[in-house]
């Protein structure tokens, strides 16, 4: 659970657990309110992020490599959502 900024590094660490794997990185897809749609960060095998949105305003016509600094911000606004998506993994 992402219930300070440390938990944001936590999760970044241990990245893969959380999320799935799609043949060439793994990925957890968030939905988003404003704007309506999706959120999806990416770990290539290398440690590298990226992430992709598709909502109702745009579509990332590819994936977008982000800096760590900013990751962690965005991670950290997107905590609800990731929680909640975590809670769904624990339990599976």
């Amino acid at each position: 659970m992402i219930n300070s900024h440390s938990g944001v590094s936590v999760f970044l660490t241990n990245f893969e657990i959380f999320s799935k794997w799609n043949g060439e990185k793994y990925y957890l897809t968030l939905e988003t309110e404003n704007p309506k749609g999706a959120l999806t960060i990416l770990k290539s095998k290398d440690g590298r992020f990226f992430y992709h949105r598709k909502n109702d305003r745009y579509w990332d016509i590819k994936e977008i490599p982000i800096e760590t600094g900013i990751l962690m911000d965005v991670i950290w606004a997107y905590r609800v959502a990731i929680n909640e998506s975590i809670k769904g993994i624990v339990v599976s």
